[in-house]
């Protein structure tokens, strides 16, 4: 009898301390969700609040107890209450030696309310953190949904790489980052961000990605045929080079035209057309996208949601919009295969007839906004590409993901009369040829693709 009541305590007892632990770590989970931080990277504000810092421990006798040096730099933590930002801590950190340097958040509250609104308003440039910065904020989680001036990182994460660990698609692409750092593989057909997309263009990527760069190479392949497509950019061997950043991005790409090409892996022998220069620069802006449609006026939702709080109208944001802006720089070579030995396995080389790549040739606008919901079951993207030389595409596409799977759709769009005009041979000056990727009335593809992440 007494055994049995010992182990109804001992039952009692433990369920309490699983409850309490549930409780503190439902709380700490809670707390980490509701944090933001970042890096002050304007030089001026971390000098003046630095010095006013520093002043102020001087004033108050403190400063004995100050280890925070005036080149140091800022980083910034705050968290969500009750519908308010509050400051949560803030680090100094010294990039010369590596350490990370406590404010005295008293002699903080001190410095006055002016100071204090602009060091939390964020309305100066910033910067993300890492993970070693989140360790000394005692965080192990940056959520990046509070401000309404939106971190970069949630929208550009799912559109330079992937999400996950591995992701494999139908799309003819693969990421594979790593665990422990934030290198990644990446293999891409394509430069989408030019308008050459890999319906026309016979190129894959490989290439090692970061946070902000990825250097590749680029690689020729076989175009797969496509009803809107008749006549296909071709590809050759080379390299490129693109970085991303929260305002700016860009990327460079050579190919060398100088390269053997082998009998048969050319689209036409005697029209060769070939991005063997390009270029990229823009600006972007990440934003916060409210729902702000009301539901419960939507009858037919009415019965399905019936008295759910998703039924009722909402200005919380439910994911980031990011925009860019930009101009995009191509020389396109015409060229054809000169005369080779009846061995078709021994490489041609290009005879080159003309090159675009004079500024109202080869400059270019590019404009293109994405989507990607808080929860990362959302993405979207509409994209348009105008060159001053004729040649312009749209492009849109959006994906939604279950579980370990994604599905997808893209559409590129291919204006009528959308393509360029070249000189037509070397011997004739007066006579010109005129490529078009969809054909002269243009053309639309409309591709499905699903996707396999973990």
């Amino acid at each position: 009898m007494n055994m049995k009541m010992n182990l109804n305590i001992l039952i009692k007892k433990i369920k309490n301390t699983l409850l309490l632990v549930t409780i503190l770590f439902g709380s700490v989970s809670n707390a980490q969700q509701n944090l933001i931080s970042w890096e002050v990277a304007d030089p001026q504000l971390n000098r003046k609040f630095i010095e006013m810092y520093l002043n102020k421990l001087i004033e108050n006798d403190k400063f004995e107890q100050n280890s925070i040096q005036a080149s140091d730099v800022v980083i910034v933590q705050m968290q969500q209450q009750n519908d308010k930002l509050t400051l949560k801590r803030l680090r100094a950190k010294n990039y010369d030696s590596g350490e990370y340097r406590r404010f005295m958040m008293d002699q903080v509250k001190k410095l006055g309310p002016d100071m204090m609104n602009t060091l939390m308003d964020r309305k100066y440039k910033w910067a993300e953190i890492n993970r070693r910065d989140l360790s000394a904020l005692e965080t192990y989680s940056n959520i990046d949904n509070i401000l309404n001036e939106r971190s970069f990182k949630r929208a550009r994460d799912g559109f330079w790489w992937t999400t996950s660990q591995v992701e494999v698609s139908s799309n003819e692409s693969v990421y594979i980052r790593s665990k422990s750092t934030n290198q990644a593989f990446r293999l891409e057909t394509g430069l989408s961000d030019l308008g050459l997309y890999r319906y026309f263009f016979g190129n894959t990527i490989l290439g090692l990605s970061n946070d902000i760069s990825s250097t590749y190479l680029i690689v020729p392949r076989d175009v797969p045929a496509y009803d809107a497509i008749q006549q296909p950019l071709d590809g050759t061997f080379g390299i490129g080079f693109k970085f991303d950043t929260h305002s700016i991005g860009g990327q460079v790409n050579y190919m060398d035209a100088g390269n053997k090409f082998k009998t048969g892996r050319v689209n036409d022998e005697s029209h060769v057309v070939l991005p063997s220069a390009s270029g990229l620069i823009y600006w972007s802006n990440t934003f916060a996208i409210n729902n702000f449609i009301d539901l419960s006026e939507v009858k037919f939702l009415q019965k399905i949601m019936k008295n759910s709080p998703g039924a009722q109208r909402t200005d919380e944001a439910f994911g980031s919009l990011r925009l860019k802006v930009g101009l995009t720089f191509t020389e396109f070579i015409h060229a054809k295969l000169k005369p080779g030995t009846s061995d078709t396995k021994e490489g041609r080389e290009l005879e080159i007839i003309d090159r675009l790549n004079k500024v109202d040739e080869a400059l270019g606008f590019f404009v293109r906004s994405e989507l990607v919901t808080d929860n990362k079951k959302i993405k979207a993207y509409a994209q348009a590409n105008q060159s001053f030389n004729g040649f312009s595409n749209f492009s849109l596409g959006a994906e939604y993901s279950i579980k370990i799977m994604k599905f997808g759709v893209q559409i590129v769009n291919v204006p009528k009369e959308s393509g360029l005009e070249f000189l037509e041979s070397n011997s004739n000056n007066s006579n010109t040829w005129q490529w078009y990727p969809a054909g002269k009335e243009g053309g639309q593809i409309v591709q499905p693709y699903i996707s396999f992440y973990f």
